[in-house]
This record gives structure tokens, C-alpha cells and sequence, in this order.
């Protein structure tokens, strides 16, 4: 390069630094990229822009615009980390906007992103294949509707005789209507395929069901048949025959219709039955008897034996003939009768197993001659309310379903497995010595004797102590039909394990919560989802000093979500040695399936905790968490991440009417590993008061976080205080070092007003204490800020007029 030609080049890039990113911005918006912007580095943000052909396949195919490739600079600069930005990076950070799906971020990157478009409709995600077929979840041109979108290869080849009973079949649809019904809608033809437009119901095929539970529950098995044996009616009425009754083409909804989805398609597609080596032998179970070898096509009597066969299968957990060889299979069928259901599931009733038996009949005479018939012999009722739970159950569970005949002792939990928990790894050294000396003066005014129900004095005053008796604890009651645990009013109850399926909600009453003390193991619960409400979660032991003791919680909690309303959870030391160290927290989460976290919820509302632990310690990040008019007490911290959120994830945390008073940081994370790439964190916190002691806002220990990583956190603080000394982002390579500040720079933070605020009274138990009664910060209500503790329950009277 010559002097001159350096010189000029020089100047180019001085005059590309002052137009900076507005020349880029307008340039993206008309959607064109100058010679300059494909060549050289945008300089401003020292990344490589897309190029020029992936902006064209974005824009061409409307999976989004320049905009929101302009939006995902921030999270390619995360993803490149100094290698170029290649344009799998912008397809990687695109899929993590959510602007497109990981399916069409495969399909770009595959050399054809042409396949994505089919004729005007755009594929989103696939559904599922088969040999002959592949089906996917499409978008309707022109909307936001979506739709399933089968393209299939028929191996006739007369696609002009394969299009005229296509046309036949819409035709004998047309106007048909039924929630347990996925019909085809619009049946095009292309060169050597079909594509096939159904109507799109968000649903799980119930073959996944079965292999991600194992065998059905009788009443579910009997709501399920009874809504396929109305749809079967209905196309019985039109003359259609389904032709493919298979698990994986009946799909369950979140509002418990059973669907069966492609009625008719199989009869013209495959008319006859064929031998394939390339099929898995589960191809041929349901296969009546009369359609193998004969040439025969499918009719409404072979719909009845892939249909008995069906149940027979989710009652069983597997398919009444298990051989892996397809031939062997076809033959079973062919001159084996198929089992008496009662053989593999006790309690089948009797109704129910002679139903199957005639759906399954070798002889097509002995079955019942057409599907009215069938509905009238079927036993059971098509109740959704059953199915929408049945449903629910599944959302997040993975463990397997067995039907177990229900306890006849009055009193006693029926626990259908023990799950041991391990607690976090991870060692803790003590609090604070003011804070936890303070926390055990306001806890000591709580008295757990049963001749002195007054409040007891402050450690300070030479009172003699009194020794505890030991409280006679009352075992949890056995749950009801819908998983509800209903505690008795003012009645301690004795920590326990509790392994179910589905949902659990323990209830205590309103006015006088139950108690559960907590000895020397966690109060244990694995479900689906956990409700809590009006219950007091207390420990008042005194374990001996041992060294590198871990933190233990209240309540060990194993559930997808989360529901805690109007409870209390304190670590109750009234007789305790202030060296003691053993601490609690009030809650230790893990999800119940770590693979699908999204969905996973933490919800508190008018909760008190007063526990020198964490208030919520969190094995790994969910999806959403809330609080909602909770008072936290010299807590070491509200929220602790044993690991920050993944890179594909985003924690939202809502705050509304929370107090931390004399407590730790509101979020603590642990960083373990200095080149991870953790995702996002947005706190919205409105009408909150932050009164920290020596703690920062977002702190985080172990090893030091980059420093660039703040920007992926945001704070709306509407109506929020803090104390004007307040710390934002501090770290802390471990407890008891000094606690360094963290630039803030590029981090969002919108509304959080700081300066000084007064309580109503010191600090104590009862939550009127905390409430703000001066704030010396700009506000636009007039309400204070904080706790409303008229509607959290006063539970000091209920600890004080405790009877042991």
C-alpha cells in the first residue's frame, strides 16, 4: 500500500468513526449494506456484519427484519468473544432473541434455506417424520396463525387418482367440527408429493406420555377411549375411516381433549398392508387380524381392534405383543388372541377389561358391528376436567405413573417412593455476629413454654432460662382425591418426606395456621407442583458446633412451580447459645426436571421470613419468580444462585411491596467458572424498600465476574427506596472479606430512588414494625413505600397461644 493510498485510507476510517452508528442504523433500516460495511469491520462496534446473503434469506422468507438483526449486536459481541463474528454467530444470537426458532437457525445454516418456505407457507419448528412423511408446525401467509403442515411421498404412483380421493375425502369433512377431531383442511399437490394443511392443536402425541410415565390410570384411560369413540362416531357418520390408530396419533391437549389427528389420510396413502424393513416392528401393533396377508382395506372393524389395542397398551405400559421382529409380530396377531388385560393390570373393573376383549376379538364378527355400538358398550364418560389434570401432571414429571390401590389406614400419608435429597455442597461460614446476635434477640421474645404463654424478656435482662419440654408433634393427614393435605388449626405437625405425582397443596387454616417444626431433617416434598398456604415453618433446636456445617433448609422443595401464600418461616433460637451455627434457610428449589425449565415459576405473597439463612436458595435458575407483600428479616440473602441463569435463559424477577429489613443482598450469586457465558436477569421491582445491612443490591462471590457481564442485568425500580449508602453490584471472593463495588456503568437501572426512610417501630416480629412511615426521597404516590402488614397474618399470636 502506497503512502498516499494509507493516507486516504486513514481518513476514510476517521470520517466512518464520526458518523458512527447512525450512518448504520439508517443503512440496516433500508435494509443494504455499502461496500464498505461488507468488507472491512464495523468499527464502531468492532464486529462483522452479517452478510449480504443471510440479510437477503432474513428479509426474503419475513423471518424478521434489519432491526432485530440490528437488536442482537449486544448478544454477538457475548457469543463471539473475540473470533469473528461468522454468520452462525448472528443465527445463534438471533434463535437466542427468540426471532427465529432453533429449527429454521438448522435449516439456514444447512445450505437450504429455501425449504423453509412452502408455497406461501413459512415452517417454524418440525413435529414429527416417518418414513414416508414429515410434519411440522407452519405459519399461515398473511397472519400469526399457525398450522400442521404435512408434506408426504405416496408410494403409488398415481398422484392424479391419489388427488381425486384426497378431494373426496375434504369433501366428506367439509363442516365437521369436533375438539377430539385434527382434520386435513387443504390437500395441494406437488410434483411427486402432497402437502397436507391441518388445523394446529398444541398437544403431546400420548406415545411420549407413555414412555416418559409408563401405564395410564384406569379413570384416564376411560375418559381418553370415551372421547375417541366420539370422534370415531362422527366419521363413522361420513363414511371415513381413520386407517392409523397409533399412540403417536392420538395427541393430548391442556384442555383434556383427546385428538385424533390425519383421520382417512392412511386408507389412501396405503391401502394395502405392506412389509417395510426400513418401519420399526411398533408399526405393526394395532394391525387387525383380517388386513394382514389378505389385502384387504382398512374398515371400521380394524379401527375397533387398533383401537382396543391402543388401550390395552396404556393400561399396560406396553403393547399386548413385544416382540422386536415385525414378522413375528404380524403373526401374533394373526393367531394369538390378545391378553385379558386384568393379567398385566389387576385393577382394570370388569367392564372395562370385557370391552376390550371384544374391541380386541381376532374374529372382526365377535368385535362390535360399528362405533355406536362400541360407545354404548364402553364404560366410561369423556370428562376433560379428568384429562386437563391427567395433562398438567405431565407438564414437567418424568417419573413413572403406577396405579396404586389407596391406603385404608386413616392418619397415614400414602407415599409412593422416598427420595433422598442432598443438600448444596457448598459450605458457609457464620453471619454476621450483630446480625445473627440481633435476630436471636427478636426471635427470643417469642416464649415456647407451656405454663407461660407471655412474651419472654430480651437476653439482655437476668431472666433464668427455662428449659423447652419436648412438643408432642401430630403426623401429616393423608391427602384428598384432588392432593390437598388440609392441617388442623393451632396443631404442630412433625417434618416429613413426601414423594407424590401431581400437584400437592398443604392448607392450613386462615385464622390459626398449622405448624410444622423442623428438628433435624428438612420438611421434604417432590411433586409436580407445591401450594402452600397459612402454615409456620420453625426450627428452635440447637445442634451442637461442628466445623464447615452446611446450611439447611426449612423446606427442601422438588416441583416445576411453586406457590407459598400467607406463611411464616423463622429460625426460632429462644434458648439457643449465640455460638451456635447451625443455620437455616426458608427454602431450598430444585426443579423436578432440569431439562425443561422453562415454565417453572416461584411465586410468595404475603410471607414473613426471619431466618439468619437464605430466604430462597436455588439450586438453578427458574423461569419466573415472585414476591408479592413479603417481609424478609436479617436474612444473609433473598435470592441465592448456586449457578447464574444459562446463556439460553433469562431470569424475571417481580417484586411488589417486599421490605428487606437488616438483611443480605436481594440476589447472590455464586460464580464458580470465570469463562462462562451466563444469560439474562430483568428485576422489576415496584413500591419496594431495600434497607440492606452492609450488603449490595447484586452481589456476587466465588470468583470474580467480567466485567462486562452487568450489562445483561436490568433494574425497574418504580417506586422503589434504598438506603443512600447502598451498593448496586458488589463482589466477594468469600464471607467475611471485604466487600468490593462493581462498576454499574453498563448496566440498565431506571426508577430506584435512594436517601433516608424510617420505620414504624425497631425491628421485631411483628410486621406493623417495618411498615415506612418517612421517606426522605422522591415518590410520585403517596402511599409508602413497603410491606402492607394488615394483610399478612399476625403469626406471633398464633406462636404465643400455642398449647403443646
Amino acid at each position: 500500500m502506497t503512502i498516499a493510498k494509507y493516507c486516504k485510507f486513514c481518513h476514510n476510517s476517521f470520517s466512518i468513526r464520526l458518523i458512527g452508528l447512525n450512518l448504520d442504523l439508517q443503512i440496516l433500516t433500508r435494509g443494504k449494506l455499502p461496500r464498505w460495511n461488507v468488507v472491512e469491520k464495523d468499527f464502531v462496534t468492532l464486529l462483522e456484519p452479517p452478510s449480504p446473503e443471510l440479510l437477503h434469506r432474513l428479509t426474503k422468507l419475513k423471518l424478521c427484519t434489519t432491526t432485530d438483526v440490528r437488536r442482537c449486536r449486544r448478544r454477538v459481541r457475548k457469543l463471539a468473544r473475540g473470533i469473528p463474528a461468522f454468520d452462525s454467530v448472528w443465527i445463534d444470537a438471533l434463535v437466542q432473541a427468540q426471532k427465529i426458532t432453533p429449527f429454521q437457525a438448522r435449516v439456514l445454516e444447512s445450505g437450504h434455506p429455501e425449504h423453509l418456505a412452502v408455497g406461501p407457507y413459512l415452517l417454524i419448528s418440525e413435529l414429527g417424520h416417518s418414513p414416508q412423511s414429515q410434519t411440522y408446525i407452519a405459519r399461515v401467509p398473511d397472519s400469526t396463525e399457525q398450522c400442521a403442515l404435512k408434506i408426504t411421498t405416496p408410494q403409488l404412483e398415481q398422484p392424479q387418482q391419489l388427488q381425486k380421493h384426497f378431494q373426496s375425502l375434504l369433501q366428506r369433512l367439509q363442516g365437521l367440527h369436533h375438539p377430539s377431531l385434527v382434520l386435513p383442511r387443504v390437500i395441494k399437490q406437488l410434483p411427486t408429493q402432497f402437502v397436507i394443511i391441518s388445523h394446529y392443536l398444541p398437544s403431546i402425541p400420548v406415545s411420549e406420555l407413555l414412555i416418559r410415565r409408563g401405564r395410564f390410570p384406569v379413570p384416564v384411560v376411560l375418559a381418553l377411549g370415551a372421547q375417541l369413540l366420539e370422534a370415531l362416531v362422527l366419521l363413522e357418520q361420513r363414511k371415513v375411516v381413520h386407517g392409523d390408530i397409533r399412540p403417536w396419533n392420538v395427541r393430548l391437549a391442556a384442555k383434556g381433549n383427546a385428538a385424533l389427528v390425519d383421520p382417512g389420510l392412511a386408507p389412501i396413502l396405503s391401502p394395502e398392508l405392506t412389509i417395510h424393513a426400513a418401519l420399526p416392528p411398533r408399526c405393526y401393533d394395532g394391525i387387525a387380524p383380517e388386513l394382514i396377508g389378505t389385502g384387504r382395506h382398512p374398515n371400521t372393524q380394524s379401527d375397533l381392534y387398533a383401537l382396543g389395542c391402543l388401550l390395552w397398551e396404556l393400561l399396560a405400559g406396553r403393547p399386548p405383543f413385544t416382540t422386536g421382529d415385525p414378522l413375528a409380530k404380524l403373526a401374533c396377531h394373526q393367531t394369538k388372541s390378545v391378553p385379558d388385560i386384568r393379567s398385566w393390570a389387576p385393577e382394570t373393573p370388569a367392564g372395562l377389561a370385557e370391552a376390550l376383549i371384544r374391541f380386541t376379538a381376532a374374529d372382526p364378527r365377535q368385535r362390535p358391528e360399528d362405533m355406536q355400538a362400541a360407545q354404548k358398550l364402553w364404560p366410561g364418560t369423556a370428562s376433560r376436567n379428568l384429562l386437563a389434570r391427567f395433562h398438567d401432571s405431565f407438564q414437567h414429571q418424568t417419573s413413572r405413573v403406577e396405579s396404586e390401590p389407596k391406603s385404608e389406614k386413616p392418619g397415614r400419608l400414602p407415599l409412593i417412593a422416598a427420595l433422598i435429597f442432598v443438600l448444596s455442597g457448598l459450605s458457609y461460614t457464620l453471619l454476621d455476629e450483630g446480625a445473627r446476635n440481633q435476630l436471636l434477640e427478636i426471635t427470643s421474645k417469642v416464649s415456647f413454654n407451656q405454663t407461660d404463654k407471655k412474651l419472654s424478656p430480651p437476653p439482655d435482662t437476668q431472666t433464668p432460662k427455662v428449659k423447652t419440654e419436648k412438643t408432642v408433634h401430630t403426623l401429616l393427614p393423608a391427602p384428598d382425591g384432588q392432593g390437598v393435605i388440609r392441617l388442623e388449626a393451632n396443631t404442630v405437625y412433625e417434618s416429613t418426606r413426601i414423594t407424590t405425582v401431581g400437584p400437592l397443596t398443604l392448607q392450613g387454616d386462615p385464622a390459626h395456621p398449622a405448624i410444622i417444626e423442623i428438628e433435624a431433617n428438612s420438611f421434604h416434598v417432590v411433586a409436580e407442583q407445591l401450594t402452600v398456604e397459612n402454615v409456620i415453618f420453625i426450627n428452635r433446636t440447637s445442634s451442637p458446633q461442628t466445623a464447615g456445617q452446611t446450611i439447611q433448609a426449612l423446606l427442601n422443595v422438588t416441583a416445576q412451580n411453586v406457590k407459598i401464600n400467607s406463611c411464616y418461616f423463622a429460625q426460632l433460637e429462644s434458648n439457643a447459645e449465640a455460638g451456635s451455627n447451625q443455620i437455616y434457610s426458608a427454602l431450598y428449589w430444585k426443579p423436578l426436571d432440569p431439562q425443561h425449565r422453562n415454565g417453572t415459576n416461584l411465586t410468595f405473597q404475603n410471607t414473613f421470613f426471619a431466618l439468619p439463612g437464605h430466604v430462597v436458595h436455588l439450586s438453578q435458575s427458574p423461569q419466573n419468580i415472585l414476591l408479592n407483600n413479603c417481609l424478609n428479616l436479617t436474612s444473609r440473602s433473598l435470592l441465592y444462585l448456586e449457578h447464574p441463569p444459562e446463556i439460553d435463559q433469562q431470569l424475571n424477577l417481580n417484586l411488589q411491596h417486599l421490605t428487606m429489613r437488616e438483611s443480605g443482598p436481594l440476589l447472590m450469586l455464586n460464580w464458580s467458572d470465570q469463562i462462562q457465558i451466563p444469560g439474562a436477569i430483568q428485576m422489576v421491582a415496584r413500591d419496594c424498600v431495600f434497607g440492606l445491612a452492609h450488603s449490595a443490591l447484586i452481589q456476587f462471590q466465588g470468583l470474580k465476574p467480567p466485567e462486562n457481564w452487568l450489562a445483561s442485568v436490568g433494574l425497574l425500580g418504580e417506586g422503589s427506596v434504598a438506603s443512600s449508602d447502598i451498593l448496586i453490584a458488589g463482589w466477594q471472593e468469600s464471607p467475611g472479606t471485604s466487600l468490593e463495588e462493581l462498576s454499574t456503568d453498563k448496566m440498565m437501572i431506571e426508577g430506584l430512588s435512594t436517601g433516608k426512610f424510617q420505620y414504624a417501630a425497631e425491628i421485631s416480629l411483628h410486621p406493623a414494625d417495618s411498615l415506612v412511615t418517612e421517606a426522605q426521597v422522591p415518590r410520585k404516590s403517596a402511599q409508602p413505600p413497603g410491606i402492607q402488614p394488615e394483610l399478612i397474618p399476625d403469626f406471633v399470636a398464633s406462636l404465643k397461644t400455642l398449647k403443646k
